[in-house]
């Protein structure tokens, strides 16, 4: 899709106006309409027809394209995300009017946070369907708006945003017997190689050498044997340590392990990689924009299979800081693979920031629901500066408390650690004080997408699947740590 920027109406197949609750069409606006076009838009605003209500839309026909009245509502007090939502409805109204070619009349303001909710909106996983040779694609979006340095900049970064959220949801939604371990980790190779990123891949042999024995022991019931991949990008920074290190949850599919998931449960675990290729689209956007700065990337990959060969309840693991580990429950694996990637980057690329991303538990969700990521850390001031990152991105997020109690109640009896702990019930925040005993001192958060990286309820910008939740809050983060 062709993203442009225009200051006059171009020839098109659909002209979308965005109106608040009883807003009248601007001069703006009607500049773009012929006589016909703006007679019918204010018969139909005194009959009351649209009142611009959020959600409102309404289609009129024009002279030579078709127009949609986009309600708004009361911005401030209606609607949450209102831009991004409208974004995503143009896009399925436009495909639904066959439009291939759209503009929208937009303030400056608004423009980036409407181009990515289209990016969302637009988005199709027919990768196992029949083709359908009379679907409308949308080949090109124009913003009629002031043009402006911020304005091209949310024009370019749409354009990075549409490839990246691409390959997450793709990634995500593709079935996990379509994609492996060994498949994820030669796809960022080749995708790494095409944007001038440092890739390394350690195979299990390597892995074990080098005492990574938490994400072997989840990965070892698996014919595709695990993957700990570093993406190395550096762009006229004169500093030998990354300002910040992007760590990612890779499992291929999740069974549950020995404690096997039940149905209802397990059908949708083809998700849980999704962490891990949000550091690839993060890295990747970050080069594309050349971006200055040091970033590091690490992608914990394992499949957690049922064998002969899986761990078992009651095993105890070794991780890369040395530190034991006694699995109480096979399907609290995705903090085992993090445990050795977490001290693995800490350890190898002494960054002065780390993140990590992971559908890690579905306990987040009964705090948070399926609409805001929970975060956690061990400093304040970097946790701030993620949220503020995530508000700048529009990407919902909220804070979860671990005090010291919570990080104690994950030591083990017979271990150093546990990988689960009776008695507590804060499921969310058990697993990021797990993580925690596996950071020594850098300033570390942990963000937990297990409700908001697939989608339970369709909405305008997400239809189906993934849904590339954390990409945009990664970017905001790295400007913020670029030179």
């Amino acid at each position: 899709m062709k993203f442009e920027l225009k200051s006059s109406l171009p020839k098109t197949d659909l002209l979308i106006l965005l109106l608040q609750e009883n807003e009248k069409v601007s001069v703006e606006a009607k500049k773009l309409l012929s006589a016909n076009e703006f007679e019918q838009i204010e018969k139909r605003l005194k009959a009351k027809d649209f009142s611009g209500k959020c959600s409102e839309n309404m289609v009129i026909y024009g002279d030579d394209k078709k127009l949609i009245l986009m309600g708004m509502g009361k911005i401030e007090k209606d609607c949450i995300q209102p831009y991004e939502k409208a974004g995503g409805k143009s896009a399925s109204m436009a495909k639904h009017l066959k439009a291939s070619h759209v503009s929208v009349l937009i303030d400056e303001k608004n423009l980036a946070e409407y181009l990515n909710g289209f990016v969302l909106g637009n988005y199709e996983f027919n990768q196992f369907k029949k083709v359908d040779k009379d679907a409308t694609k949308i080949e090109s979006l124009t913003a009629i708006c002031e043009k402006t340095a911020g304005t091209a900049a949310a024009l370019l970064f749409a354009e990075y945003f549409d490839e990246g959220q691409k390959l997450i949801r793709d990634m995500v939604n593709t079935p996990a017997g379509s994609r492996n371990t060994i498949d994820v980790a030669n796809l960022t190779k080749d995708l790494a190689k095409k944007y001038g990123i440092k890739c390394t891949v350690y195979d299990e042999k390597e892995l074990k050498k080098m005492g990574c024995g938490a994400i072997l022991g989840v990965g070892r019931g698996s014919e595709y044997p695990p993957r700990l991949i570093t993406l190395e990008y550096n762009n006229k920074s004169k500093s030998k340590t990354p300002s910040v290190a992007f760590v990612g949850k890779g499992i291929t599919f999740d069974t549950g392990g020995l404690n096997i998931k039940p149905t209802g449960h397990i059908e949708t675990m083809k998700l849980d990689l999704a962490g891990a290729i949000t550091v690839l689209a993060t890295m990747i956007l970050i080069a594309r924009s050349k971006l200055q700065g040091n970033f590091v990337g690490v992608m914990a990959m394992a499949e957690n299979a049922v064998s002969d060969r899986s761990m078992h309840p009651g095993d105890i693991l070794k991780a890369y800081n040395g530190k034991t580990i006694e699995v109480l429950n096979t399907d609290a694996e995705g903090r085992l693979v993090l445990a050795d990637a977490l001290s693995f980057t800490e350890d190898k690329f002494k960054p002065q920031k780390m993140v990590d991303v992971a559908t890690l538990t579905g306990a987040v969700t009964v705090a948070l629901g399926y609409h805001i990521s929970g975060i956690m850390g061990n400093n304040e001031d970097f946790i701030k500066e993620i949220m503020d990152s995530a508000k700048d991105a529009k990407e919902r997020m909220w804070v979860l408390p671990m005090d010291k109690d919570f990080v104690e109640a994950t030591k083990g009896e017979i271990s150093d650690t546990k990988n689960a702990t009776d008695g507590v019930r804060a499921g969310a925040t058990m697993g990021a004080a797990f993580l925690q005993q596996f950071v020594e001192k850098t300033n570390w958060a942990h963000i937990d997408i297990g409700g908001t990286g697939w989608v339970e309820k369709p909405s305008s910008t997400i239809k189906f699947g993934g849904t590339a939740v954390i990409l945009r809050t990664f970017w905001e983060l790295a400007k913020r740590n670029s030179i």
